[in-house]
């Protein structure tokens, strides 16, 4: 009987104390969700960005393919202007004095007076001699290995002696070069006490030189006429010119020029080019010895 009672005793205990799941305090409160609604809560935010997505993917892809194009046609206009300055302004030509070219307008000194003469004209005397020397002092230039390897002429050229690059000039220095040999040749008794055949063809040379540069360069300004007091013909009257930055132009020539005569030039065959350390006597300022203008001679 004893223990009849006590397993009915430990029956109505079961049945008092019902067992259920423990809730932890993250379970409590509004809101509260299991972990399969926390995954379904994911599941459904996913596919609607994916829905999203599939909607808007055709514009998305319309936009991208339109910036293509405008990227597309922007390096197009870029290559056209390129192009154009190339065929229809300066930048034809590989020059190391490029950076230097900053283009004015600008009017010429004396314009169309042709009665007043500039420091560069007239007869000859110790201050046109200096003015010219002055001038042409720095128009020989040392040209770098790469820019004479893009003419071709890095194997015939003249190297400089301690290998800083080679001996060279710019066109514009070789055309004021032509323009002082040719005012001398005006005064033959001063300047060509001496002259030989071949100065002559040097003269000839200039003067087609100047032809052919003067053509080259085509400059557009204008040139009008007008009515004078005392004459019955049209007067040229000057306006202005498209020129390049005397001053800047200038800083770049200095920096990069060589005096060709102390360079120690050596011809492969005939020996010292410049074995006094001069050149020829023509236009000289104080002597022989300074004239830096006549570099063909």
């Amino acid at each position: 009987m004893a223990a009849l009672f006590k397993f009915s005793d430990s029956s109505k205990i079961d049945e008092k104390f019902q067992y259920t799941q423990a809730r932890t305090s993250s379970d409590d409160g509004e809101g509260s969700l299991s972990s399969d609604g926390l995954l379904e809560k994911d599941a459904t935010q996913f596919s609607k960005k994916h829905s999203i997505l599939r909607r808007y993917a055709p514009l998305i892809i319309l936009h991208f393919f339109i910036c293509f194009l405008y990227l597309v046609l922007l390096y197009l206009v870029a290559s056209s202007y390129a192009s154009s300055r190339r065929l229809n302004g300066p930048g034809v030509v590989l020059s190391p004095a490029r950076e230097a070219i900053l283009y004015e307008e600008r009017a010429f000194t004396l314009g169309d007076k042709i009665q007043e003469i500039s420091i560069y004209s007239g007869a000859p005397s110790a201050e046109l001699d200096l003015a010219w020397h002055n001038l042409l002092e720095h128009e020989n230039i040392r040209i770098s290995p790469e820019v004479m390897d893009h003419y071709g002429r890095k194997e015939n050229g003249v190297a400089i002696p301690d290998g800083s690059g080679y001996l060279g000039t710019l066109n514009m220095w070789h055309e004021v070069h032509c323009i002082k040999r040719l005012h001398q040749y005006m005064y033959q008794d001063y300047y060509f006490k001496d002259s030989t055949p071949r100065q002559k063809e040097m003269n000839q040379h200039c003067l087609d030189f100047l032809r052919q540069s003067a053509m080259c360069h085509a400059d557009v300004g204008l040139i009008t006429f007008y009515w004078g007091e005392d004459s019955r013909l049209p007067i040229a009257n000057a306006t202005t010119h498209e020129c390049a930055n005397r001053q800047k132009l200038d800083d770049w020539q200095r920096k990069h020029s060589v005096n060709m005569f102390t360079l120690g030039l050596v011809h492969p065959t005939l020996g010292p080019a410049y074995p006094d350390g001069e050149g020829d006597n023509i236009g000289a300022a104080d002597g022989p010895q300074h004239d830096h203008g006549d570099h063909s001679s």
